[in-house]
Parts: structure tokens; C-alpha cells; sequence
């Protein structure tokens, strides 16, 4: 019995971290601003597949087997991505705020995880899928287009490649930063 109120004692003697008094606030603002960004990229996802949709019946891509297979690249690896966008979000909206704490933390790490999979697994596929669907895209530029605008093609496309790619990686760490925030607070 000794143990007991010895056990007792030492419990009420623990250090207890206080909960932030806006705790739930912040947890469902930084969701909604994980929903938001993921809006944007679907848009910006969109508008660019639509450009290149138009550019391929606007240059009669499907005339020359390359050119057909370099922006179907392209285009595929948006529409994959808008597709995983689209899954994502409409997932986050099953993640409810009011669910038991147990339920939440454990829908939460199940999407921690997936978004993890997603931002260094398939983005990095998928944008070089892409790159490579321009890449293919080079030889047809190279043969229809002055040698001056080709060039200017070629190397700011590297630039916009390279800038693109940096924009995606701190996209990517500022995501998973806050969804990491939001995994913290409710464990």
C-alpha cells in the first residue's frame, strides 16, 4: 500500500504542460491553410494542362510521334498530379475537427504519411516525367524555330526548370512543416 501513495505522490507531483488556450483554432487554421495551397496548386496544375492541351492541337502534335508522345508526358504527369491534388483534398475534408482526439490524431498521421509518400516519392516522378516530356519536345523546337529562339528556349527553360524545382522543394518542406506542427499539438 506504500507503493501506492508513493505512486500517487509522485503522480501529482509530474510536470503537466498547459494546452494553449486557442489550440483547436490554430489546429483547424493551419489545416484550412494546408487546404488552401492545395487549392491553388490544383489551379495552377489546371490552367497549365489546358495550356498545353491547346498548344498540342494548336501545333498538330499528334502529326509527329515524338512531339505526341513528349506532351502527352507532360500533360499526363499534371493530370496525375491534379488527380492526387483532387484525392487529397477531398480526404483532408473526412479529417474533422470535432472527432474524438484518438480518431483525429490517427486520421492526421494516416495523411502525414500519405503526403510524405506523395512529396518525395511521386512529386520528383512526376516532375521529371514531365521534364522529359519537354525534353522530347527539343529536337521538333530545334528543327522548326530560329536557332536564337531555340536557344533562348533551351536555357530558360533549364533556369525555369531549376527555379521550379526549388519553388517545389520549399513548398513541399513548408507543407510538411505544418502538417508536422498540426501532428505535434494533437499528441
Amino acid at each position: 500500500m506504500n507503493n501506492y501513495k508513493d505512486f500517487k505522490e509522485q503522480w501529482g507531483k509530474r510536470s503537466q504542460s498547459e494546452l494553449p488556450k486557442n489550440a483547436v483554432a490554430d489546429i483547424i487554421t493551419k489545416g484550412k491553410i494546408v487546404k488552401r495551397k492545395q487549392i491553388i496548386t490544383q489551379i495552377v496544375l489546371g490552367v497549365t494542362c489546358v495550356v498545353l492541351i491547346g498548344f498540342f492541337f494548336y501545333i498538330s502534335a499528334y502529326n509527329d510521334k515524338t512531339v505526341s508522345i513528349g506532351l502527352l508526358l507532360m500533360i499526363g504527369s499534371l493530370s496525375l498530379r491534379m488527380l492526387i491534388e483532387y484525392f487529397y483534398t477531398f480526404s483532408t475534408k473526412k479529417i474533422l475537427p470535432d472527432e474524438t482526439l484518438h480518431t483525429y490524431s490517427e486520421k492526421l498521421k494516416r495523411y502525414y504519411k500519405s503526403r510524405l509518400f506523395i512529396s518525395y516519392l511521386v512529386t520528383p516522378v512526376l516532375f521529371i516525367s514531365y521534364i522529359a516530356g519537354f525534353i522530347m519536345l527539343l529536337p521538333s523546337f530545334e528543327q522548326n524555330l530560329s536557332s536564337g529562339f531555340y536557344q533562348y528556349i533551351l536555357y530558360s527553360s533549364l533556369l525555369i526548370f531549376i527555379i521550379l524545382a526549388v519553388l517545389i522543394a520549399i513548398q513541399i518542406r513548408k507543407e510538411l512543416s505544418l502538417i508536422r506542427d498540426l501532428k505535434m499539438e494533437i499528441e
